[in-house]
């Protein structure tokens, strides 16, 4: 027979260390059993008995690719208004600086007449219809409604009345009061803040735009309430430089034109997204 090395297995030589061995018995008492199936449970599980119900689920677009054109636009509105007009684009965004900055851009120029402002308060039109656009399609979850060009339209329409609106009033006042000088400091205001508006908005809506949620909207709401509330003291502080008018007629008279047609704004959005009707 031959001999293998120690490194092979030799399967005709004996186990030099005997083997311990255990007998098993194949079968188990009863008693024992049911004691086992008491303790173990048991290896197949019941099946499921319950119904599962889907729930649907809300899903919906937000962002199209006009979108992104359309912010792309106003990106490059704010670039070549800063190159273009470098010295005014300064002087407009310094008027919350201070009575000093608003003296010198209006011994300098005029912004009623100026392409920067009318350029800068075309795109905020545009921007917050844009806002008030997508606003309604994360809170309401609706987007065949809402998320469509005609809608978009037809905010732009109210956005830029409201916005004429705004001027309109303010050159009434002009012509009923002779106040040639607190309309133009004021017109001033809200093209400022509207260009910071503006400025705060466009990267907030990208934002909203590839993360659709709810924070993003109340953020830009902030915002807008937050700019509205720097106009509201700039504009007292530029009216009561300008005019001998006491500060509570002052006030009173921002409350009519300002806080009381945005509160009224808000409370009929939140009726209409909490109750489903604006009355």
């Amino acid at each position: 027979m031959p001999q293998y090395p120690d490194i092979f297995y030799n399967p005709f030589a004996p186990p030099t260390h005997p083997v311990d061995t255990v007998q098993f018995a194949d079968t188990l008492r009863v008693a024992d059993s049911v004691a086992l199936d008491s303790v173990v449970p048991s290896f197949i599980t019941s099946g499921f008995k319950g119904s599962l119900i889907p729930l649907p689920r809300m899903s919906y677009e937000v962002l199209q690719g006009w979108n992104l054109a359309l912010l792309g636009l106003l990106l490059l509105l704010i670039v070549l208004n800063k190159q273009l007009y470098p010295r005014q684009f300064r002087q407009v965004l310094s008027i919350p600086g201070g009575v000093a900055h608003t003296n010198q851009l209006l011994r300098e120029w005029n912004p009623q007449r100026s392409f920067l402002c009318m350029s800068f308060m075309l795109g905020y039109v545009l921007l917050i219809a844009l806002f008030v656009q997508k606003s309604f399609v994360v809170l309401s979850h609706d987007a065949p409604t809402y998320n469509v060009m005609r809608v978009f339209g037809i905010l732009c329409g109210c956005m830029a009345g409201w916005v004429l609106l705004r001027f309109a009033i303010l050159h009434l006042v002009n012509w009923l009061f002779d106040a040639r000088e607190t309309v133009d400091r004021q017109t001033t205001v809200q093209f400022s803040v509207s260009i910071f508006t503006l400025i705060i908005m466009v990267p907030l809506m990208l934002l909203l735009l590839y993360n659709p949620s709810k924070y993003f909207v109340w953020a830009g709401v902030g915002v807008l309430g937050l700019a509205a509330v720097v106009r509201l003291v700039i504009g007292i502080i530029e009216t009561r430089v300008s005019t001998k008018i006491p500060a509570f007629y002052i006030f009173l008279y921002f409350c009519a034109l300002e806080i009381a047609p945005v509160a009224t704004l808000v409370t009929a959005g939140w009726r209409y997204f909490s109750q489903g009707s604006v009355f």
